[in-house]
């Protein structure tokens, strides 16, 4: 059975952690250095949807009769829903 191992250089794992805007952890599950940051990046993430989730507007669609005033060529047309 073969290990895999993979080494990301600081640089490049500090680069992708910024464009993120997520913390940047050096770990080594092998080792288990800095194991618990899987946990603290787990609860940024969570807490950022719980953010995101909190500040959409909610979402719905609006739909009026037609305007009875809007003259009589609106009223004469049948509708294919809900207005008779």
């Amino acid at each position: 059975m073969s290990h895999l191992s993979i080494a990301v250089p600081t640089s490049k794992g500090q680069a992708l952690a910024d464009e993120y805007g997520v913390k940047f952890f050096e770990t080594n599950a092998k080792t288990n250095l800095n194991f618990e940051v899987f946990f603290s990046i787990a609860r940024d993430i969570k807490q950022r949807l719980a953010d995101t989730d909190s500040k959409a507007e909610p979402q719905a669609i609006k739909i009026n009769k037609p305007d009875q005033a809007a003259g009589s060529a609106a009223t004469d047309q049948k509708s294919a829903c809900c207005w008779s």
